[in-house]
């Protein structure tokens, strides 16, 4: 990784430029060393792996190891995953899964709304939770919660995320028309691209669905696991941002 890339880099002194690179160089360990442990690997000071903290403008040791960290991540390519995440969509490209990790990054004051019912409502409490680790502003409601938990938050909501099987369900539906009404940007993520649901979303993903007429989810079908796999994808490509 080039070093140039950091916040006064040009004004390192050599031991420091030398600790910045062991830094990069030992990512995963380096905590375990502690500032003891680093110095004496560059047989250095202590106070050479401070100074070289507060130049780079961290507050100490352990933030300038997080934060190399997130220089790391952003530098390393994005790795594929085992499946093709193209094999598991329909007329969708990599153009949209941009987008929608736009779209969360662009949420910072405002909430992300999470919507779905049934068997949906698994996967997008899944979804729910990694964007609340990432540090995100979030709302999740179901089927069976009081519709006022979306009306009484609607001027607190910048994106709508729902999803369905079908691409039919009323009660989604309505909570895209009523998003739509607001100028609250609708991603949704269906099984049948030619739903209604997708047609006035702003950004329609649609997953593989094998059995669209099975309602109820009886038999072996992909899709709901798919949909944790595309989110993964989604929250890689945010990473990047």
């Amino acid at each position: 990784m080039n070093i140039s890339k950091f916040k006064n880099s040009d004004k390192l002194s050599s031991n420091e430029r030398q600790v910045l690179q062991f830094l990069l160089d030992n990512n995963n360990t380096v905590l375990d060393l502690g500032v003891r442990g680093v110095a004496k690997a560059n047989y250095t000071s202590t106070s050479t792996v401070m100074r070289l903290a507060q130049k780079l403008g961290y507050s100490g040791f352990v933030e300038m190891h997080y934060r190399i960290a997130e220089y790391i991540m952003k530098d390393t390519p994005i790795k594929q995953p085992s499946t093709d995440i193209n094999s598991i969509v329909v007329d969708t490209t990599e153009v949209s899964f941009k987008k929608f990790a736009k779209l969360i990054s662009e949420q910072e004051e405002k909430f992300i709304y999470i919507y779905a019912t049934g068997f949906s409502s698994t996967v997008a409490e899944y979804f729910y939770k990694k964007l609340l680790i990432l540090g995100k502003k979030c709302l999740i409601s179901t089927g069976g919660d009081s519709i006022g938990v979306f009306e009484n938050n609607l001027n607190n909501i910048g994106l709508l995320i729902v999803i369905s099987k079908s691409g039919e369900t009323k009660q989604v539906l309505d909570k895209v028309k009523m998003a739509q009404d607001e100028d609250i940007k609708v991603i949704s993520i269906t099984g049948n691209k030619e739903s209604s649901i997708n047609y006035i979303s702003n950004l329609p993903i649609t997953c593989k669905d094998d059995y669209p007429l099975d309602d109820y989810n009886q038999f072996s079908n992909d899709f709901f696991p798919n949909i944790l796999l595309l989110f993964e994808h989604i929250i890689g490509l945010y990473e990047r941002l």
